[in-house]
């Protein structure tokens, strides 16, 4: 195992990718290698998004568990190349803004943040 180079509740990240704690119902890790990335966005929780503890809505996004979800105004939205894309909050964005800059794709978008119908 690398070195962690971010951690809370449910994000932790390392040089090799991120590691995503009860992404799967009802638990189960998800590991996502940056190598898989293909693209990554800040994003405003909308209403749909702050209240989406875990799963997912109408949309395909599929949201990890955090309760404290309502209390966050953004998220990340990745998106791997599966179907259903990955929208994460960790507790200092910015923090794993910086480690997918550093170690993963470009991000999309013109200045890689936009708000969201979530």
């Amino acid at each position: 195992m690398d070195e962690i180079l971010y951690e809370d509740t449910y994000i932790s990240c390392d040089r090799q990718g991120l590691t995503i704690r009860w992404y799967y119902f009802p638990f189960g890790d998800k590991s996502v290698p940056y190598s898989s990335i293909q693209s990554y966005e800040k994003l405003e929780l909308g209403f749909e998004g702050k209240w989406r503890l875990w799963g997912m809505g109408l949309i395909p996004h599929w949201f990890h568990l955090d309760p404290n979800r309502p209390k966050k105004e953004e998220g990340i939205f990745i998106d791997d190349g599966h179907p259903i894309k990955m929208i994460i909050t960790p507790d200092d964005i910015e923090a794993v803004l910086a480690l997918l800059e550093t170690y993963g794709p470009k991000p999309s978008g013109p200045d890689s943040s936009s708000e969201s119908p979530l």
